[in-house]
């Protein structure tokens, strides 16, 4: 694990947990958190609005995100979350976002994130396998 202080920022390897639910208060949407993990700030656009939710946070730190399920292209752009696969059709959902762990990258989960992004290109949603 990182150290516990460090920030979320431009290049580094951020893991979180992610939870949907009708409102802030339930997350009953999903049956337990999924883990996601990802290189901040990689996207050829700049940072993705998720992204700038997360800016700056720390290990543990916590953010409730209301999204209209339409809109998850436009937030998450190139961050292919597992969890959009597995939504039902509702006009909105909340997400909460715990930050599990933050660390540096390595110049290969750099490279093995750039080339992911490059299969697809950087507006890319995750809707494929």
């Amino acid at each position: 694990m990182g150290d516990k202080r460090t920030a979320v920022e431009n290049l580094k390897k951020v893991t979180i947990t992610i939870e949907a639910g009708t409102s802030p208060e339930s997350m009953d949407i999903t049956s337990e958190p999924a883990d996601f993990e990802f290189i901040f700030g990689l996207g050829a656009s700049g940072l993705t609005p998720f992204e700038y939710e997360l800016a700056n946070k720390q290990c543990n730190d916590e953010v409730i995100l209301h999204v209209n399920p339409r809109d998850i292209p436009i937030t998450f752009a190139h961050l292919d979350l597992p969890l959009f696969h597995q939504l039902p059709e509702l006009d909105s959902i909340f997400l909460k976002i715990r930050i599990a762990d933050v660390q540096p990258a390595t110049s290969r989960e750099l490279i093995r994130a750039m080339a992911k992004m490059t299969e697809c290109g950087d507006g890319c949603c995750g809707n494929h396998s």
